[in-house]
């Protein structure tokens, strides 16, 4: 990724920036939300409350002041509910065990055609969490009732079971479920709804964003050798920058009366020698604004959308370009890709990305990070596709498709010349790899179009 300069911005766009920053608490709720035991264990949980208030119930239920709820209320002695409770615990087992087995071969299918960080949405799903949930809840629930009924003797006249019933309706209920699970299961996997699903947790990163208002104030003159002369902090361990404390970090920095200045930005995989923290002057540093930087850096072993706009990025690339591999060769999907990242950037245009650093309250400059670019995420987005399709003119000529819609929603001079820069990297990889004349030809008037847009935004598109 590239790194332009750095920009300064005053204390009063933390507030709109903390969207983008995220924090702790969000990378908490990310790793919940993608993670499949947190919903399943509470159902279990609930069912344990659903036994206690059962077994409390069915002593005070007979059978004769039942009336319309006879017909749906189980009514039978010790030995036979013990019979349907034990067949019914047998059945949402084997169901259980059908459902983690179809979830695993399709998984594996689809990782090996799209990517394994399929594997992160796919756990995502609340209606996945759900269904193992559900069969969880009916199971543990059933297998509580009947020890319920293990001590009381056949020879018991015939009673009324609300608990019984109860675990009856649980089993219907599972049962439905799993067919309308292995309905989703079917669709989720299909391309295109899985390139939707990436292209929303990519909306939800823009979305985000500050909507661009204001110009940015120019680049600050920094003293000569101010890295040089910093004190440095080093990191605990290696990892990728999931989450940085730029809120903690930047009342520290106040408080010490420091400079501090991050090598990295999210999403970066960060050494501890190779990438430390500086502080400036190094006077400033002290052992608890060192303990205080290092916890302000969450690093983990995979990258996450919760700071990373680059991840849900290069998720869809992923995915195209193992669609246009040779085992693959599904242009189509590549297409879909395309179009869906279009989508994406007809927002994102519009969005006010973090500038490299941060001022308090009295405009004293406090961090430096690397700030992101248009021209660094526009290469994230199309460059690695362009090369992998520099020979496929179909792709090609979808991709600049995709820029010169791309134009109307350019707000800058400065994107637009990002946009010509992907559109003349496109035109040239096909002079060069394109061999039949026709779709040369193809590519190069579709080049020409989107050339032609970008020189005249007005026409329909963002002045």
């Amino acid at each position: 990724m590239g790194r332009p300069g750095r920009i300064l911005v005053d204390i009063g766009e933390v507030a709109a920036m903390a969207l983008w920053h995220g924090n702790l608490l969000r990378r908490w709720a990310d790793n919940l939300r993608t993670s499949l035991w947190p919903l399943p264990a509470l159902m279990t949980g609930i069912a344990a409350v659903l036994y206690m208030l059962s077994v409390l119930i069915d002593p005070h239920v007979a059978a004769a002041q039942l009336g319309p709820l006879r017909h749906i209320t189980y009514v039978g002695a010790p030995d036979q509910a013990r019979e349907l409770l034990a067949t019914l615990l047998t059945s949402m087992i084997t169901m259980a065990s059908l459902v983690f087995s179809i979830t695993m071969v399709v998984l594996t299918l689809a990782a090996s055609q799209f990517g394994p960080r399929l594997i992160r949405n796919f756990m995502a799903s609340f209606q996945t969490q759900t269904v193992l949930g559900t069969f969880m809840m009916t199971s543990v629930y059933c297998l509580l009732v009947l020890t319920s009924l293990g001590d009381r003797p056949s020879s018991d006249p015939a009673s009324a079971y609300m608990s019984v019933s109860l675990a009856v309706a649980m089993s219907v209920v599972s049962l439905a479920l799993l067919v309308v699970y292995i309905h989703a299961l079917a669709t989720s996997i299909v391309s295109e709804s899985l390139v939707q699903t990436v292209g929303n947790e990519l909306d939800n990163s823009v979305v985000a964003l500050k909507r661009a208002d204001v110009a940015h104030a120019p680049p600050a003159a920094l003293p000569k050798g101010l890295i040089e002369h910093a004190a440095t902090v080093r990191l605990e361990r290696a990892g990728y920058v999931q989450v940085i404390e730029f809120g903690t970090m930047l009342a520290a920095a106040q408080q010490a009366d420091a400079l501090i200045l991050l090598p990295f930005q999210t999403g970066d995989f960060a050494v501890p020698d190779a990438d430390p923290i500086r502080v400036h002057p190094p006077e400033r540093l002290t052992p608890e604004l060192a303990r205080i930087l290092q916890d302000s850096v969450s690093l983990g072993v995979h990258r996450t959308p919760v700071q990373d706009l680059e991840y849900s990025i290069r998720h869809l690339v992923e995915i195209a370009m193992r669609a246009m591999s040779p085992a693959i060769n599904d242009p189509y999907t590549a297409v879909a890709v395309v179009q869906r990242l279009t989508s994406s950037w007809s927002q994102l245009f519009a969005c006010e990305l973090p500038s490299g650093a941060l001022r308090d309250n009295q405009g004293t400059l406090r961090i430096l990070f690397p700030p992101l670019s248009f021209r660094s995420l526009l290469k994230a987005s199309f460059s690695q596709i362009r090369q992998t399709a520099a020979a496929k003119p179909f792709v090609l000529i979808h991709l600049l498709k995709a820029l010169e819609q791309m134009a109307h929603s350019a707000v800058t001079d400065e994107q637009r010349g990002y946009l010509e820069e992907q559109v003349q990297a496109v035109l040239e990889d096909a002079e060069r790899e394109v061999a039949n004349s026709q779709d040369l030809q193809d590519v190069r008037a579709q080049a020409g179009r989107a050339l032609e847009r970008l020189a005249c935004p007005s026409a329909g598109g963002n002045p």
